[in-house]
């Protein structure tokens, strides 16, 4: 597996990036239409842990699941909403609006390269999410929140005490100001696509993700983002307006 001379550049320290061997070490999570299973990639110069997130074939043969390691079939979710800015040619909109086979499977292929490319433009614009390491051909490959005991916890289970959901609230502020000024809406965000980790916010779950620009849901989405996540924060007593938060972030958003 290659990796682009530009991303290198800015790869961080943690990350090997040649003459390395990958072996898979578990599973991590399963979703509706995809699976998170961890790596470890080793070198001569010592090893690091990855998420490696696999979408499920849409139409797999019978034994095909198992035998790539999936431990359930696909369920794909009411898209339209989020697909709606892709840059789609009339017969590949067509066909995945009217949801033949063919349409099925090219929506298969578009999920994780929209995800791969929405975590990219994030992560360049400094919101706290995993670095997007690679693409591979069934999804994408990136950075292993946790450590070898256990992975990072998702903020809804995770236990903060009052100064850490301070805390974690300022930090998801600026990952939430850093995408809007990119003009990128998660769509789906709630305290459970959000990890913790040792004193660490981090956005996960970039599939449904949005171009502000392309896109005519992104502020009902962007309002539903901010809701949802205003309130579990309130939940746990931290005086929030999700209203005000909202408008700011509108206004960075166009």
């Amino acid at each position: 597996m290659s990796i682009d001379p530009a991303d290198r550049m800015s790869a961080p320290p943690w990350l090997i990036t040649h003459s390395f061997e990958e072996h898979p070490a578990g599973v991590l999570k399963s979703g509706k239409e995809a699976e998170i299973f961890l790596l470890e990639r080793v070198s001569a110069q010592g090893s690091c842990l990855l998420a490696h997130k696999r979408y499920r074939p849409r139409y797999p043969k019978q034994g095909e699941l198992r035998e790539l390691g999936f431990s359930k079939g696909t369920i794909y979710r009411a898209d339209k909403i989020y697909r709606t800015g892709w840059d789609l040619k009339r017969r590949e909109r067509a066909a995945i609006d009217g949801r033949s086979r063919f349409g099925h499977e090219l929506a298969a292929t578009l999920w994780p390269a929209n995800e791969i490319a929405m975590l990219r433009r994030a992560w360049q614009a400094g919101a706290s999410v995993p670095y997007p390491v690679d693409r591979t051909d069934d999804g994408l490959l990136m950075e292993f929140v946790g450590d070898r005991e256990q992975a990072a916890p998702w903020l809804g289970s995770a236990r903060l005490d009052p100064a850490e959901v301070k805390s974690a609230y300022e930090q998801l502020v600026a990952s939430l100001r850093a995408m809007s000024g990119a003009g990128i809406v998660h769509g789906d965000l709630s305290a459970y696509n959000i990890l913790w980790w040792h004193g660490r916010l981090v956005i996960i779950d970039f599939p449904q993700a949005v171009e502000a620009t392309t896109n005519p849901y992104a502020a009902d989405l962007l309002h539903r983002d901010v809701v949802n996540a205003c309130r579990w924060f309130e939940s746990r007593r931290l005086a929030v307006d999700a209203e005000a938060l909202f408008a700011e972030l509108l206004g960075a958003l166009y």
